[in-house]
């Protein structure tokens, strides 16, 4: 990487400091082998057998520690109110105290082991051993379900064509959906079936509330964690091929720039600061030893520049834009609005492999995806 640049300094959060010391502590394995050793059906295999321990081991959790706070509920409900609700509020602290911890070592486990599978201590590069986007940052912030930081890196800014207050209502949506759930069901029961069911409490249905939001959220951290570490691996497998091959040596400054453009308004276009995104920045910068700020992140210089390079240079930006776009597993409405004016042309040979590759990535299918990550000089 040029010596001249340096990441943003990003002091991690409590919680994420929590999600360092455990998964510094969990055994480390000798791992000899690379995650392309394995087929996509092995990959599967294993990732499903973790993501089915975590969600039992969740749900269970659910069931244990709530159960106490449905039976002081239940016990002190003909008290006075003061008595019973002050039973009920000093339970429940207690008991989501110890689930969330309980859960945030599931969590911290599960997406450790997904990380052996992919053995990511494998690569030696000095910026993902270390700082905000290294693979224990990452594991720690995908584990606990934490925001990635809101930063400018070489002057690209994620956020750019976004509103943040879209950001804080999904938020506070996704938050309120155990609360709606457990209330809806709640009464459903409560109006449709009455107090009780075979002489069971309906405040019992808790219980299967919160072991069902709890294998969701365990599922969906594997499912985040494993499109993040496919995502770190393919970018550094896609820097090695582009140093094997020396295609780099053969850009003209324009479309170095355009490299980083390319990845820049990726990012824009996403509207969100996807690890993988910056991973396969932060590859690229240093391939082409970039250390300043060129705003990478304008839409219409990236455009300018696909019209001013060689029609071989262009198929490579367009290549790597592409992949760029794809790295998050997903297609944002501004990523569809905008395709059309940089494929221009030959939108029929990009978007259907766009869509492919996004599709394998968030299906876990590394080795397909990698099949569609080529960077070349052959259009489409």
């Amino acid at each position: 990487m040029a010596e001249s640049f340096k990441l943003p300094d990003n002091r991690p959060s409590a919680l994420e400091k929590f999600g360092l010391y455990y998964l510094n502590l969990f055994r480390k394995k000798d791992l000899t082998y690379t995650v392309f050793d394995f087929s996509d059906e092995d990959l599967a295999r294993k990732v499903r057998r973790i993501t089915v321990k975590g969600v039992l081991l969740s749900a269970i959790t659910g069931i244990i520690l709530v159960f106490p706070t449905v039976w002081v509920d239940h016990r002190f409900q003909n008290e006075i109110w003061y008595l019973h609700y002050g039973w009920v509020a000093l339970v429940t602290l207690v008991s989501v105290a110890i689930e969330f911890y309980l859960l945030f070592i599931i969590a911290l486990k599960a997406v450790y082991e997904v990380s052996n599978i992919i053995n990511m201590r494998a690569n030696q590069k000095e910026f993902l051993q270390s700082g905000i986007f290294s693979v224990k940052n990452i594991l720690a912030r995908t584990a606990l379900e934490l925001p990635d930081p809101e930063l400018k890196i070489l002057g690209i800014d994620p956020f750019k064509r976004i509103s943040k207050k879209n950001l804080l209502v999904l938020g506070l949506v996704y938050k309120a959906k155990i609360f709606v759930t457990n209330f809806i069901l709640k009464y459903g029961l409560k109006f449709s079936v009455g107090e009780t069911i075979y002489g069971i409490p309906i405040l019992y249905e808790a219980l299967f509330v919160e072991a069902f939001w709890n294998g969701v959220v365990l599922k969906r951290v594997v499912k985040e964690a494993r499109l993040r570490l496919f995502g770190f691996a393919l970018a550094n497998h896609i820097a090695d091929t582009v140093i094997r091959s020396g295609m780099i040596d053969e850009l003209s400054p324009e479309a170095k720039m355009g490299c980083m453009r390319a990845i820049g308004n990726a990012v824009v276009m996403t509207q969100n600061y996807h690890p993988n995104m910056m991973i396969l920045l932060l590859e690229f910068q240093e391939l082409l030893q970039i250390s300043e700020e060129n705003r990478y992140d304008d839409w219409d210089l990236f455009l300018q520049t696909l019209g001013k390079v060689s029609e071989k240079e262009r198929n490579f930006l367009l290549d790597l834009f592409t992949v760029s776009a794809a790295f998050d597993g997903k297609i944002s409405n501004l990523e569809k609005e905008n395709l059309q004016a940089a494929y221009g042309k030959d939108f029929e040979l990009y978007y259907p492999r766009l869509m492919k590759l996004t599709k394998h990535l968030k299906e876990g299918r590394l080795n397909a995806a990698y099949a569609l990550c080529r960077l070349d000089f052959v259009v489409g």
